[in-house]
């Protein structure tokens, strides 16, 4: 009996020291990646912010100033992928939408993707081109609050692709695209240049600051498109005179305030899921202001942007380790200053809320998309957001080892003074596949 108990505590303590020990390796591992990484020549001087939770068994695996602030550029869309998955349903509640005996009425609802190249189903622009009746566009009552620029945003970056201008009523992704073709190029919409002789090789464009006014600037040989914001205004005349001459309806728009017809309802459009994945792998700023927007028109019943960012985050983010800065939807503002463990805690609550299977359709894979470049060849499978601003760069999302691991993870690294994001970003490549081959 002695001897038998011996034997039992004999193989408990071999056991606990034999997990002890993994452990202690493992958690050696672990801090060597790290200190590999905050070493890194490219990350020399920058401000560097780690989170990683081990979702498996509930532990964290690495922690660094995790509480700090950063700009999170790009990660942003993070929170806007959120909202539009929880807020926006299945398919994007566009249009506003009424008629009698003589007329449609339609109050634009923030949908970004009217006319745009990305989406073939285009039920509104069918209703205008189609209807015999007049066709009426309806302004809220109450101007809206928010203005083109988000609250940070760098005004000369106005002719910049990544930078379009807000608006409740959108058109074209409100940009002008110019196109490489075999005779010269095409410019769509037309409208802002069809009284000008287009160069007979293909020239990247640019608009003059403050006025639609669209000039070329130089050949282009290594492009096929690029695009060019204008401007939107704020009472649809300018979108008026674009969907008139692209869709010729029956009879001129006409423009009132407010909504007077006794019902209504409502056009949706595209799916949501099809606009969030674009945005998530494309990164672009304009469906993610858009579904901001979206999402403040839904829940107050008008587009007020610092609205809306102060209810989710008395709301929906308010568990949120430490309060954010929060100014726009896309993270072009350096006004957004969040930390490494809001991400963490925001990964979860999607993962929470939503199916994982949703959230892999949607976010960039490894290899793909704007990762394109990057963990191609992993232990493992990662999901995740990029982040890119001036000496910044932010990597958030999930990972799947091949052990079957979960991992939440999001590595903010700031003040970097690397003159290109690759050898930032592969530092942390490097970092992040090192914790992968350990888990």
């Amino acid at each position: 009996m002695v001897k038998s108990t011996r034997k039992r505590i004999s193989i408990h303590f071999q056991s606990v020291f034999t997990v002890a020990v993994i452990l202690f390796t493992t958690a050696c591992s672990v801090q060597k990646a790290q200190k590999t990484l905050l070493s890194a020549d490219p990350l020399k001087g920058a401000h560097v912010g780690i989170a990683i939770y081990n979702e498996s068994n509930q532990q964290w695996v690495s922690k660094y100033q995790s509480d700090h602030y950063f700009t999170p550029a790009s990660n942003t869309k993070i929170q806007s992928c959120f909202l539009g998955m929880k807020y926006l349903k299945d398919s994007i509640p566009g249009w506003k939408f009424a008629e009698n005996n003589d007329s449609v009425f339609l109050m634009p609802l923030g949908d970004p993707s009217f006319l745009h190249p990305d989406f073939t189903y285009q039920p509104v622009a069918d209703l205008i081109k189609n209807t015999k009746k007049q066709i009426v566009f309806c302004l809220p009552a109450t101007e809206d609050k928010f203005e083109a620029y988000g609250r940070g945003w760098a005004w000369d970056d106005y002719p910049e692709d990544y930078q379009p201008e807000r608006n409740r009523l959108n058109i074209y992704g409100n940009v002008v695209t110019v196109y490489k073709k075999e005779n010269g190029l095409q410019i769509k919409p037309s409208f802002f240049t069809k009284n000008q002789s287009l160069p007979a090789k293909y020239t990247l464009w640019s608009r003059e600051k403050l006025s639609n006014q669209f000039y070329p600037k130089q050949d282009a040989i290594n492009y096929i498109e690029h695009q060019v914001p204008f401007i939107t205004g704020t009472n649809y005349t300018i979108a008026k005179s674009l969907i008139e001459d692209s869709l010729h309806p029956q009879y001129p728009i006409t423009i009132q305030k407010g909504w007077n017809q006794p019902s209504a309802k409502v056009i949706n459009t595209v799916a949501t899921d099809s606009l969030l994945k674009i945005m998530m792998n494309r990164s672009d700023n304009f469906f993610a202001e858009q579904i901001l927007l979206m999402t403040s028109q839904q829940l107050l019943g008008k587009m007020d942007d610092a609205a809306i960012i102060d209810t989710i985050l008395k709301t929906d983010f308010a568990d949120f380790p430490q309060k954010p800065e929060w100014a726009d939807g896309s993270g072009l503002s350096r006004f957004n200053l969040t930390t490494p463990e809001n991400y963490i805690t925001l990964l979860q609550k999607m993962e929470k809320d939503f199916t994982m299977e949703r959230i892999k359709s949607i976010f960039a894979q490894g290899g793909k998309g704007t990762l394109s470049s990057y963990y191609k060849n992993i232990p493992g499978v990662l999901y995740a957001k990029t982040g890119t601003l001036g000496n910044q760069i932010a990597l958030s999302g999930y990972i799947i080892t091949n052990k079957g691991t979960r991992l939440t993870f999001s590595v903010l690294v700031g003040n970097h003074v690397s003159p290109t994001t690759y050898p930032v970003r592969h530092a942390v490549e490097e970092y992040l596949t090192a914790i992968m081959k350990k888990y």
